[in-house]
């Protein structure tokens, strides 16, 4: 709405003076309760008493300056506020704003300012009502609660990179170690078995039994020695992808824990290097935890883009349990923890439902790029 011609100040005042009830009652609250023309620099017509304690500006020096409101707006503010004062003069909207005031001695109040049109029978506005109140020890505890939240920020970001910087390396000792026992342990190992195979050949039939069973156990440790190259890096994770990567392990350990898997895959893009080791590891947890716990006979596994990042369901129709108490885990059952701290860990998050006998789901989500630009999904559950 747009303002009509307002009264005079001659007029405001009048009403003023008979309203002695509104004056008695506005000096016993702890603001500066005032009133103002309808003009731009706010020339106040009245000015209660507690402008003293605030601003330490007499009720008189505020109607005697018409441009004493105007002046001690702090330089950085003024601009903003006297163009609000202007709209709200303009369309008779409500004035509120909070700003900061330079008080007679120079030092800086906050201060919030909310006022209203007083209008006459005929719609005329006759002068604005408001009140100032001083906020300086609410922005001071605001600004020091920001320090300290960035503080905190800081530090969070601190130890999740150093965290990071943790995984890292331990990623890079699992591709050392495994390539040493690649490299070498299994070679010799499997050198020894061709050397028992020619030994074999030479020896009489009658101890030939022992060699057997030597030659045996040499490829019963070959092939553990491969299950614990797969374990610490699988080669499929870097040379064909995630879901190539679980597939993978899901056949190994599959027929041995006696369940079912299937996987569908919705990934509209390979996620990079670390987001996918991750992704890998946590899927290995719950996995795992799987064919130790649940007693499962089938495991579906979801993976879809969401977002910036992936999302990765992983169901069992196990015997489900309490996450309450899993939660406040046993010495050396750390499942649940490690897969959740390793989540938010990378920028994420992971949520785990289930019910005593009716299965198990773990949900898991990763940014696929730096997660200050990530688009985060809302966490289910």
């Amino acid at each position: 709405m747009t303002l009509k011609a307002p009264h005079s100040p001659d007029s405001a005042k009048r009403v003023l003076e008979e309203k002695g009830a509104f004056q008695r009652l506005v000096e016993g609250v702890p603001s500066m309760v005032y009133v103002d023309a309808v003009d731009d620099l706010s020339t106040a017509l009245y000015m209660s008493p507690q402008s003293v304690g605030i601003l330490g500006f007499t009720p008189d020096e505020w109607v005697a300056d018409p441009a004493l409101w105007v002046n001690q707006i702090h330089p950085e503010d003024r601009d903003w506020v006297v163009d609000e004062n202007i709209r709200s003069n303009a369309t008779g909207d409500d004035f509120r704003a909070e700003y900061r005031m330079l008080a007679k001695d120079g030092h800086e109040v906050w201060i919030r300012d909310e006022a209203i049109v007083v209008y006459d029978n005929e719609d005329r506005p006759l002068f604005w009502r408001g009140v100032m109140m001083d906020i300086t020890e609410i922005k001071r505890a605001e600004a020091k609660l920001k320090r300290s939240l960035d503080m905190l920020r800081g530090a969070m970001a601190e130890r999740r990179m150093l965290l990071g910087r943790l995984e890292q390396t331990r990623e890079q000792e699992r591709r050392r170690i495994a390539a040493d026992i690649h490299d070498d342990s299994i070679q010799v190992m499997a050198s020894v078995g061709l050397q028992l195979q020619t030994f074999y050949d030479q020896v009489p039939e009658e101890r030939r039994a022992h060699l057997r069973e030597l030659g045996d156990t040499v490829n019963e440790a070959i092939d553990r020695l491969r299950r614990l190259v797969f374990e610490l890096r699988p080669p499929a994770l870097d040379a064909d992808g995630l879901v190539a990567a679980l597939r993978e392990y899901l056949e190994r350990i599959s027929g041995e824990a006696g369940f079912e898997y299937g996987i569908d895959d919705f990934l509209e893009e390979e996620p990079p290097g670390e987001a996918r080791t991750t992704l890998y590891r946590i899927a290995q947890e719950a996995i795992t935890n799987v064919r130790k716990h649940a007693e499962a006979t089938r495991v579906s596994i979801l993976l879809e883009t969401k977002g910036s990042g992936v999302l990765v369901r992983i169901a069992d129709d196990g015997k489900g349990f309490s996450v309450e108490d899993a939660d406040q885990p046993e010495p050396g059952h750390l499942g649940l923890v490690a897969m959740r701290e390793r989540a938010e860990l990378a920028g994420g998050w992971c949520n785990v439902e289930s019910t005593p006998g009716e299965g198990t789901s773990v949900e898991f989500w990763l940014p696929a790029e730096d997660e200050s630009k990530a688009q985060r999904p809302a966490e289910a559950g």
